[in-house]
């Protein structure tokens, strides 16, 4: 979430009485009618629950620098806007709505910088995209019960979903399905996969990257939230190739990492927190990995990788499919 966007929609309403100054990365000064905060900055890709709200107040209590909390959202919720108009101590600016509430008092402002549309909505073939995944880990030929159990699939589902793969080389014999050759799989993967969709939330710190991505699975871990390394990390566990520039951690809920991070804006983060709606990621990732994978698949460690930061991603990408399509006759 651009905190520049929530900057300029803060300061515009009441005809830009509000004075608006940034004295960190992740604090803000603002001065309003008569009222003066030196609020946190908390810039989401979407609007937080009422337990985090909580938490987050609760913290102003021994923080002695810190006298509220600024929440810069896309949009805000009704639980947010019901919290904000009770509390002078939250600050929200839903910029994609164009709403200020500051001081318990809602305002309405000029949306600054363009709005984002939503994505078209339509099913995702997330049953096919994870059958592509399966089938390049290994020539095994394989039932379709077993399909079913590595990519998290009923088996009418894949039942469904196996003779549209045809065209591109895969076949049914008396011991299953299998693919004859799984670079047009990978290449039809990577090339239409949409994405896990769900929730991203950016973050940024100052340790190394790798130390960045443990740290956020020793936060997943003690929540009892299961979580796979993704993106250049995974990619570095995969298939070694370069130095990691970010870190993409897969979790099925989302965490909480203001211990060592602070909420970034896009293109800034290095580490990203992805709650995905696509539910096959981590039956795929557990079929390649083990139950105790630590990884995406490599497919979707690669689509991230090449939707990530780096001149040098396509050559990654190259390197790690590489690798793995290298290995599909051994496995």
């Amino acid at each position: 979430m651009d905190v520049l966007r929530g900057f300029n929609l803060l300061g515009s309403v009441d005809g830009g009485s509000p004075r608006v100054r940034a004295t960190s990365a992740s604090e803000v000064h603002v001065e309003h009618d008569g009222h003066v905060h030196d609020a946190r900055i908390r810039a989401l890709d979407a609007a937080p629950g009422p337990a985090r709200v909580e938490r987050e107040l609760s913290r102003l209590v021994d923080s002695p620098r810190h006298t509220a909390v600024l929440y810069v959202v896309p949009h805000v919720t009704a639980s947010l806007r019901w919290s904000a108009l009770r509390d002078t101590r939250l600050i929200v600016a839903g910029v994609d709505d164009g709403v200020v509430i500051l001081d318990t008092e809602e305002h309405r402002a000029p949306v600054t910088g363009p709005v984002k549309r939503p994505r078209p909505r339509g099913r995702r073939p997330w049953g096919r995209l994870a059958l592509l995944r399966a089938l390049v880990r290994t020539a095994e030929p394989r039932t379709q019960a077993r399909l079913a159990q590595e990519t998290g699939l009923t088996q009418q589902a894949v039942a469904l979903a196996l003779p549209g793969l045809r065209p591109l080389g895969v076949e049914r014999s008396d011991h299953g399905w299998a693919a004859a050759d799984p670079a047009p799989l990978w290449d039809a993967f990577v090339g239409t996969y949409p994405g896990p969709d769900g929730l991203r939330r950016r973050w940024a710190g100052v340790a190394p990257v790798v130390t960045q991505a443990e740290r956020a699975l020793a936060a997943a871990a003690e929540s009892s939230t299961p979580a796979l390394l993704s993106g250049d990390v995974a990619a570095d566990e995969q298939a070694p190739y370069r130095r990691p520039s970010a870190a993409v951690l897969y979790a099925r809920t989302d965490l909480d990492l203001d211990a060592h991070a602070v909420p970034a804006a896009s293109g800034t983060e290095t580490l990203t927190v992805v709650v995905p709606s696509d539910p096959t990621v981590f039956a795929t990732a557990a079929a390649w990995g083990g139950p105790s994978s630590r990884c995406t698949d490599p497919l979707v460690t690669a689509w991230e990788v090449g939707s990530g930061r780096g001149a040098d991603r396509a050559d990654a990408v190259a390197h790690l499919r590489r690798l793995t399509l290298a290995r599909w006759s051994d496995r």
